[in-house]
Order: structure tokens, then sequence, then C-alpha cells
């Protein structure tokens, strides 16, 4: 399996947005892991997020908070963007949920997170094991 390079993944989500530069970009999964992140992605965004699980969403589904977006891009990913002011991150956010097809690289990284997920499950059945 080719693994993503993740510079490019942000690069991806940076030229889909439009003509807008964002301050910040963070790629996390369903637990919310930060897999990677240019810019500052600020806690308190962070934290903010973090109430809404990414498996109650649809594809493309975004949720806003102040200058910042949170979108749904695959089953198993999502991206937080920070832009310079609410209006310009809602108009971002309308624009990448038009070309959500130009991010198929995140179907490369959706495997890694189940990878993940699988290792951490195997080394707790390991454990698990030892114990009886």
């Amino acid at each position: 399996m080719t693994e993503p390079n993740m510079n490019q993944l942000i690069e991806l989500v940076e030229v889909n947005l439009g003509s807008w530069k964002p301050e910040a970009v963070a790629i996390v999964d369903v637990n919310h892991k930060v897999w990677c992140k240019k810019g500052n992605v600020l806690g308190e965004f962070l934290d903010y997020y973090r109430k809404f699980p990414l498996s109650d969403m649809h594809l493309g589904d975004s949720l806003h908070n102040s200058n910042t977006f949170f979108m749904k891009v695959t089953d198993k990913t999502g991206i937080i963007v920070v832009m310079k002011d609410p209006q310009v991150a809602r108009l971002a956010a309308i624009n990448l949920r038009g070309r959500l097809n130009a991010l198929s690289d995140f179907y490369l990284l959706e495997k890694l997170v189940e990878e993940d997920k699988k290792s951490k499950l195997s080394n707790i059945l390991k454990k698990e094991k030892g114990i009886w």
C-alpha cells in the first residue's frame, strides 16, 4: 500500500479551498487524533470539535465555530481549517464541499487509520492473553 504524504494532503486541502489561504489545517481521525497539521490550530478549536463525533456526520458535513470549520472528508477522517474571518471560513467550506472528489488521496490515510486501530486492538489482545 502506498502511504500518503501528509504534507501533500494538507496542500490538497489548501488548493481545494479556493483562492483563500488558511491560517491552519489539521487532519484528524474518528478519535480526533491529529495525524498532521500546518499552522497554529489552537487547542480550543480541537477541544470544541471533539464534542462532535465524526461517525455521526455524513461525508461533506461541516460544523462552524467562529473563523474555523470541521469537515468530514472520508468515513474515518476529517479536517479542521482555520481561516482569517468567519465569512471566508464559510465560503471556503462551501467551496471544499463541492470538491470532495478531489480529496481521494485521503482514502490512503483512512487505510492507515484502520491499520492503527487494528494494531492497537492486536496489542490489547496480546496483553489479555498474557493475563489468562
